[in-house]
């Protein structure tokens, strides 16, 4: 029994870090323009939620599209570095819910736009790992210009055609 608890508990740290490690991959991916690790961190159907940030509802969309989403508005800028910290995480057999601090930083042509909050996250272990299965931004402050984004996206679209 005193062996089944310690297994138990290992388990869990092991799932702890492997997730900690999904969200680090997902922070990474992006800032390093990796978008088959970014991809690796999501299931095939994911469920988006930046309204804190946005406005728009929450939506549930295919892994390709919400790669294709990220890749889209983030490719423009000169550099991004998204960093992700103090996660709390649960663990229930194979689902799990994390909550982490995040600050991403944007730059293009010399100007920072910069984003912190935390991240509600849903993870499901599926095909061996950890991955998201719904993503909520809390953004609690921002600063510098917004129209960053908008810029970036628009220096992709130029340069990939």
């Amino acid at each position: 029994m005193r062996l089944k608890m310690q297994e138990d508990k290992l388990n869990h740290l092991v799932a702890r870090m492997e997730i900690s490690r999904t969200l680090y991959g997902y922070a990474q991916g992006v800032d390093r323009r990796d978008w088959e690790r970014f991809r690796g961190c999501f299931c095939q159907e994911v469920e988006i939620d930046l309204s804190s940030y946005s406005g728009n509802p929450p939506v549930t969309m295919a892994l390709d599209d919400w790669v294709e989403v990220v890749r889209t508005g983030l490719s423009g800028f000169d550099a991004t570095q998204h960093i992700s910290a103090n996660h709390l995480i649960e663990v229930n057999q194979d689902k799990a819910h994390a909550t982490s601090d995040v600050q991403a930083s944007h730059i293009l042509d010399g100007e920072r736009a910069v984003l912190a909050g935390w991240y509600d996250t849903q993870l499901k272990h599926e095909e061996g790992r950890w991955r998201i299965s719904r993503s909520q931004l809390n953004v609690t402050w921002t600063l510098g210009p917004n129209t960053l984004y908008a810029r970036a996206a628009e220096r992709f679209q130029k340069e990939s055609h």
